[in-house]
């Protein structure tokens, strides 16, 4: 083989392992090895385990037809917490609610790229319900919930949370599903934990909320290429 062809495999092979890196996972996160449901989903009977690079739980209605949704109704984004005395739980509800609206935008600035963003159910509309939890054991429903705000404004406003409260957990998890808005049937569900990888250096506290900003980034970018790909197109190249 000669010189020159070497070296463009060798690339080719390079820029290919460094997509799988971008696509398959964020830099200060991995996924947790199990999960186990908030309550949040009306049913999780039907989640399996699938392998690969999807999450941990999820379900696909196989008669559904994705190509039939170009709109979505975004819920707003609720907060699960493992227990009263949790660090989720404890935060101030200033904070909560600076964490859901930055999950709600980030959500928002991957859907728009595909799909028009509605406020009524209707035909062709997907009814979208997420969760940000405490992953394994989250039972306590916190009565924060997300907020519309300029996308802008909501993906920056996380960045004051560092300098004060911190959120001191090891995992955060997020389940979805995808309703058709007019029947309410399923079209899709998932459940998904990510855990923050241990920093030791004097910025712990803004790196365990770069994590969760890392893990609501991650999912958002996965939902909207898994409902993509499920249309029958290729996820634009990021």
């Amino acid at each position: 083989m000669n010189k020159n062809k070497f070296a463009s495999i060798v690339c080719a092979a390079g820029v290919a392992l460094l997509g799988t890196l971008l696509l398959g996972g964020c830099a200060s996160t991995y996924q947790q090895r199990s999960v186990k449901g908030s309550g949040f989903l009306s049913d999780y009977s039907q989640l399996k385990e699938r392998g690969g690079d999807t999450a941990m739980l999820s379900y696909i209605d196989p008669q559904a037809n994705f190509r039939a949704y170009n709109k979505i109704l975004l819920e707003p984004v609720r907060a699960y917490a493992a227990n009263k005395d949790s660090s989720m739980a404890k935060l101030s509800k200033e904070k909560q609610q600076q964490l859901l609206n930055y999950f709600d935008a980030a959500l928002r600035e991957q859907l728009k790229k595909d799909y028009a963003l509605v406020s009524q159910p209707g035909p062709g509309v997907m009814r979208v319900r997420v969760a940000l939890t405490e992953a394994t054991g989250s039972k306590v429903v916190l009565d924060t919930v997300s907020t519309i705000l300029p996308i802008g404004l909501a993906l920056s406003s996380v960045k004051a949370i560092a300098t004060g409260e911190h959120l001191n957990v090891g995992t955060i998890g997020a389940e979805c599903e995808g309703l058709d808005s007019m029947t309410n049937r399923r079209l899709f569900a998932a459940v998904d934990a990510r855990v923050g990888r241990k920093i030791t250096l004097k910025f712990d506290k803004f790196s365990r909320w770069h994590a969760v900003e890392d893990a609501c980034d991650f999912w958002a970018e996965q939902l909207h290429d898994r409902l993509v790909e499920k249309r029958g197109k290729a996820p634009a190249a990021r």
